[in-house]
């Protein structure tokens, strides 16, 4: 797949363009040769369509159709129909891929990834001299050239070191976020973008030509909740920087929180889950350092402190009165 050289477009933009192919297919009016065009052009555009025709197979009960597992799209005229041409392109937008030292490469795109489990980090040094971090469970992408480095955070949150070179892009569900030289920490929050600004500059793009913001660390380190439609710029105090950035060292600190809050988020981290039985006790004020790989000194802390009762089952840690 040839890189695209044209402006970053978001993955929104991509379901649109990919939702109209199929489309026209069902009309039996697709241009096999533009389609391919398209789809090679930008890898937002392969990946959008294959979960686009996944989702459409699905609704449509083709899902139990045996795809052919082809490293490279066919020649059309081996196809016997245009829906093997239409699943062939799907399947041909992950094939290729490679992995070495738990980095996924995608040749054919120049795409990178790497993911972590639930209850797993990991630090990537990336060939710019750039470090990335991935806090559990987390997919993060990545490709660069010589004018712009682009990241996709799939799911989770990352830590970026970016060194000097050429301009960091950051992919959302619906706005680009563009970073300078400096320390990133970002959390995909649904559809939201949490972005703590620790050293450098972030631009976040407009909303539908709304012109967009400029945050640096000048006064300080700023923490930015960048929804579809909006961004809310706060500073940061060192405080809530040790908080955000804890888990670089499997830790986990919580600062006015409450017992359900902690409960949720230390459940990020956690294979065998914290329930709570008795719902009142969610209200209850927590806080503390712990350690993420190991919830028992917190468990122990909440049943000395707090009076509450803790059970453990194969599958979880119960909470109750």
């Amino acid at each position: 797949m040839r890189r695209s050289e044209g402006p970053v477009r978001t993955p929104a933009q991509a379901a649109t363009e990919a939702a109209t192919w199929l489309a026209q297919y069902r009309l039996g009016t697709i241009d096999e040769a533009a389609f391919r065009t398209w789809r090679d052009s930008d890898m937002a555009n392969a990946i959008a369509f294959a979960r686009a025709l996944a989702m459409w197979e699905r609704v449509s009960g083709d899902a139990n159709d045996v795809v052919p597992a082809i490293p490279f799209p066919m020649p059309y005229g081996a196809m016997t129909s245009r829906r093997n041409f239409l699943r062939t392109a799907a399947v041909a937008t992950v094939a290729g891929g490679i992995i070495a030292g738990g980095v996924t490469t995608t040749r054919a795109y120049a795409w990178s990834s790497a993911s972590t489990e639930v209850g797993e980090n990991k630090r990537i040094r990336l060939s710019d001299g750039s470090v990335a971090a991935l806090n559990t469970n987390s997919r993060l992408s990545w490709r660069f050239s010589a004018s712009e480095r682009t990241f996709w955070i799939e799911r989770g949150e990352v830590a970026l070191d970016l060194s000097a070179g050429a301009e960091a892009v950051v992919r959302g569900d619906d706005r680009l976020v563009f970073l300078s030289q400096g320390r990133f920490n970002m959390r995909r929050r649904d559809a939201a973008l949490d972005l703590l600004v620790l050293a450098g500059t972030a631009r976040v793009n407009g909303d539908k030509g709304v012109p967009g913001m400029i945050v640096d660390t000048r006064k300080g380190a700023s923490s930015v909740l960048i929804s579809q439609s909006d961004a809310v710029v706060r500073l940061a105090n060192a405080e809530q920087v040790d908080g955000i950035t804890a888990w670089r060292h499997n830790e986990i600190l919580f600062q006015d929180a409450t017992l359900g809050s902690a409960v949720e988020e230390y459940n990020r981290f956690l294979t065998r889950k914290i329930v709570i039985v008795d719902r009142e006790l969610s209200s209850i004020p927590v806080g503390g350092r712990f350690t993420t790989t190991d919830p028992d000194p917190f468990l122990q802390a909440v049943s000395t402190s707090l009076n509450v009762h803790v059970s453990r089952s194969p599958t979880a840690y119960l909470l109750t009165r």
